[in-house]
């Protein structure tokens, strides 16, 4: 198979991600599915309308509270992933 060069005599010289963007890809796309997930099970359970932030009634729409609580479980899963992600880094594998 014949190898594709540029005008310089390089091989392929197609950008390939990096660490900063291969690591947010593997540590996003994961915990946006986990806190959909997460979501659709909390709010299956429990009503919007009935939730209470220290000690006083949530006013907000419903669509407001699903919102902030999506973006709420995105962070606390992508924490968590991002820790796994540092992690596996890190600790050497035996």
């Amino acid at each position: 198979m014949a190898e594709i060069l540029d005008d310089r005599g390089r091989g392929d010289t197609r950008r390939k991600p990096g660490g900063g963007v291969r690591l947010f890809a593997l540590v996003s796309w994961p915990s946006f599915l986990v806190a959909a997930l997460a979501e659709m099970v909390f709010f299956s359970v429990v009503s919007p309308r009935e939730l209470y932030l220290l000690g006083e009634p949530v006013y907000f729409s419903p669509v407001a509270t699903y919102s902030i609580g999506f973006f709420g479980f995105w962070c606390a899963t992508g924490a968590s992933s991002l820790l796994t992600a540092w992690l596996s880094e890190k600790l050497p594998i035996r």
